[in-house]
């Protein structure tokens, strides 16, 4: 398994939104299918080819189907493959911090990876994934809390002259 953690100065409906809305972008981009937020729910399924860094190869079927969801504080999905292979990704979003608090919204999210490799090469070509994941992972939060920040920006950017307009 592999796991990591990051507190953010966002809140947790934001940063779920956005995970959410990336997910249906690639049920979109999978599928060609359009999935409405309110829509999107535990069972939820569909497939995907996922690439592989084999020269030659177009990727590997999976299908992912959302076994957790509790919004805005937990997001899980499985990732079947063939043989018996999967994989379970989950992000769990902790509350830090009251809604309203001075010093902002806080919250923790945690990201862990759990495999069930069937392969002869599985396990040593995960315990070497492992040691880069990590770093990986905590660069990816990173990236995650800045685009949420971002996004929160250019709405509240939005709504500013959208109020400038009316106001004239």
């Amino acid at each position: 398994m592999i796991k990591a953690s990051r507190v953010m100065n966002v809140p947790a409906e934001a940063l779920f939104d956005m995970l959410i809305e990336s997910v249906i972008y690639d049920i979109k981009q999978s599928t060609g299918k359009t999935v409405r937020p309110a829509n999107f729910k535990k069972g939820t399924n569909y497939r995907k080819r996922i690439k592989t860094n084999a020269k030659g190869q177009k990727g590997v079927a999976v299908k992912v189907t959302v076994t957790e969801l509790e919004r805005p504080l937990v997001y899980e999905a499985r990732f079947e493959g063939g043989n018996d292979s999967y994989t379970i990704i989950r992000y769990e979003i902790e509350k830090l911090s009251e809604e309203g608090d001075e010093d902002g919204d806080y919250i923790r999210v945690t990201y862990s990876e759990d495999y069930n490799d069937v392969g002869k090469m599985s396990k040593p070509v995960r315990g070497f994934q492992k040691i880069f994941a990590r770093s990986n992972l905590k660069r990816t939060l990173k990236g995650m809390e800045d685009s949420v920040k971002e996004n929160m920006k250019l709405k509240e950017e939005k709504e500013k002259e959208k109020n400038g307009d009316a106001a004239e």
